[in-house]
């Protein structure tokens, strides 16, 4: 590759193309936010303006609160002269960037550790960059990591999170102080990002450690991970909240409760107040016991998939169940019977001959046939070899693979979402590609493997 000798140089090669790819997108995307490619570029964009004015996000609900950690950046650029939308945009893709020169930092330390397994050997950089590319500028990919969107940086922690839990168990087989605060600040930022993806990844985790109860390394993660957990929790439900009071010219105050920011004016009986923070207070309505969150967000799914459903050009449609939803263990059975087609709708969806509804689902269309060529791919290619090259530290990305395509497929409720969505989980697609591509063929019998021996 243009003379470059080592993996390194490579990596570093496919990155540095990244990086120009995205300064030339970044002059060519329009000046207002996409609505048809990104509906929720614009609201960001106004979320870190009113933010960066010291007003209230009340009108936004809580979004605010769960995109925080491409907000708070976002607000940093537009304190330096930086318009709004432009701001979120530089954000998430220097998150993207990130999210390049961690996976690249992980493979070449894996490469260095495993120079020797014979897995890794054949035609190694030309496998690994290939992919790396792929995962680099693949166009879908790398337009929603350049728009002012949550899928950049939800995709960074997600990574953040998995390389720590990689490195601890994989690369240092024992657990440093870095590795720990890596977790727990990873997890605390993806529930600001979404927390939804921050549970599944929560029970991802819980579940591979629990899996290796024999490692002291899997025990000293299990406290560490429940507290990452709590605390992003809590980050989220936990918030202050500004106390204001109304005074008047002569003195005499009254209850702030109808402000909305400090110095605001309001006439109440013919007299004019102004609204002046005297404290904050800590907010606890929103707390609620974790557990019962989790199974009350599970029993929502199907609500929220039907409330995706209204007003999409590519609506999802709901598979019939057999049973009516009439208890809880209907919900569950019925959720259950749909999950295998929702999942599938998830990652092949739109397809070419029956979803096409516009430009943008033309294109989806047509890349998905890739994605269905990726798996048709990995399916034949355990067929012939069976078995995983380095299933082990596959597992956790697996995991977090079927979660979250049970989760998501079963929760969206559009084409056009999903198909963004599904970008969170490309590089388990390519992970699962290489691994199949490195793995040796196994034997067939005890004869096969007596000729072999000859």
């Amino acid at each position: 590759m243009l003379g470059l000798t080592t993996l390194r140089d490579k990596l570093y090669a496919v990155i540095v193309v990244s990086f120009i790819v995205r300064v030339v997108g970044f002059f060519l995307l329009p000046d207002e936010p996409s609505v048809a490619l990104a509906p929720d570029e614009g609201g960001y964009a106004e979320l870190s303006r009113i933010v960066a004015d010291e007003q209230p996000t009340t009108s936004y609900g809580g979004l605010y609160v769960i995109s925080r950690s491409l907000i708070l950046p976002a607000v940093a650029l537009n304190n330096f002269g930086i318009e709004p939308l432009s701001s979120v945009r530089i954000i998430a893709s220097i998150y993207g960037a990130l999210s390049l020169m961690l996976i690249s930092l992980l493979i070449i330390k894996t490469v260095n550790k495993y120079s020797n397994y014979s897995e890794l050997t054949p035609k190694r950089d030309a496998l690994i960059v290939g992919l790396f590319s792929v995962f680099a500028l693949l166009p879908s990919h790398l337009l929603w990591s350049m728009l002012g969107l949550r899928e950049s940086p939800m995709e960074f922690w997600v990574l953040c999170a998995l390389a720590s839990i990689y490195s601890a168990i994989y690369l240092q087989e024992r657990l440093s102080f870095l590795t720990a605060i890596s977790l727990i600040i990873s997890v605390i930022f993806l529930f600001n990002t979404r927390p939804q993806v921050a549970w599944v990844l929560g029970v991802t985790i819980l579940i591979v450690l629990l899996s290796r109860f024999r490692s002291r390394v899997a025990m000293l993660l299990i406290p560490i991970t429940f507290i990452a957990l709590g605390l992003g929790y809590a980050s989220v439900t936990i918030q202050k909240q500004n106390v204001f009071a109304l005074t008047a010219l002569d003195g005499s105050a009254l209850d702030g409760s109808a402000c909305k920011k400090s110095g605001e004016k309001i006439i109440l009986q013919e007299t004019e107040y102004i609204c002046k923070k005297i404290g904050t207070k800590t907010d606890l309505s929103g707390l609620q016991n974790p557990g019962q969150l989790l199974v009350d967000q599970t029993e929502a799914i199907p609500d929220r998939h039907k409330g995706n459903q209204v007003a999409a050009a590519s609506a999802i449609q709901t598979l019939s169940c057999p049973i009516t939803e009439e208890s809880k263990l209907d919900k569950y059975l019925c959720m259950s019977w749909r999950a295998p087609y929702m999942a599938a709708t998830f990652l092949f969806r739109p397809l070419i001959a029956i979803d096409v509804t516009s430009t943008s689902s033309l294109f989806a269309a047509i890349e998905n046939i890739a994605w269905l060529g990726a798996f048709i791919f990995i399916v034949v290619m355990l067929i012939r070899k069976r078995q995983l090259a380095f299933f082990g530290p596959l597992t956790p990305s697996l995991i977090f693979f079927t979660l979250y395509c049970v989760g998501a497929g079963s929760y969206e409720g559009n084409m056009g979402t999903a198909f963004r969505h599904k970008s969170l989980i490309l590089w388990v697609v390519l992970l699962l590609v290489g691994s199949v591509v490195a793995a040796k063929k196994r034997p067939n019998s005890g004869n096969e493997l007596a000729q072999k021996a000859v």
